[in-house]
């Protein structure tokens, strides 16, 4: 008989530990082709928050029939992290042309380069789609990176002005 999933050997339950949120998904991203209809579905069916992204946050002007949006299983802000833990958020934008699919946006080690998470991503059997970024100090740098199964995950590498200062949706709570 196998062993059960969760006496996976050497892996403890998740726990972040301070200043480390490897592994946790920050967001997700969802396309859409008819705003009033996606609106509906997401806001009157599950009661989901859902509000308009500033221009400068990856929104377009404002009024735009095409809008980015956030959404959310529970209360948000528009700094893609939920106000309650547990909670998770989603950027929606419009589809151009083909639906894109639904993925993830999954926190990566902020004190190595990205360089290293793409190594390992390799290692373990995954794979790096297109080109790993160039580093900038004070800047925040994604991945885009597939798991041996062919996933696709975006990787996002919080920049160093990062404070922990704050708590952000009690991930950072002792």
């Amino acid at each position: 008989m196998a062993e059960s999933v969760s006496k996976y050997p050497y892996r403890a339950p998740k726990k972040y530990p301070n200043k480390d949120l490897h592994g946790r998904v920050r967001f997700g991203y969802i396309s859409y082709k008819d705003f009033k209809r996606f609106q509906k579905f997401w806001v009157d069916l599950f009661g989901w928050d859902m509000f308009e992204l500033p221009e400068a946050a990856g929104g377009k002007e404002p009024g735009s029939d095409t809008p980015s949006v956030l959404i959310a299983t529970g209360p948000s802000y528009e700094t893609w992290e939920g106000v309650v833990p547990g909670h998770m958020n989603f950027q929606a934008a419009y589809a151009e042309g083909e639906l894109e699919p639904v993925h993830y946006m999954m926190e990566i080690h902020m004190d190595e380069p990205v360089k290293c998470t793409a190594d390992k991503v390799v290692q373990y059997g995954g794979a790096v789609v297109g080109e790993i970024p160039e580093e900038k100090e004070g800047w925040s740098t994604s991945l885009t990176v597939s798991d041996p199964d062919g996933n696709v995950l975006g990787l996002w590498r919080c920049p160093s002005s990062r404070t922990w200062d704050e708590a952000e949706a009690g991930y950072d709570k002792d």
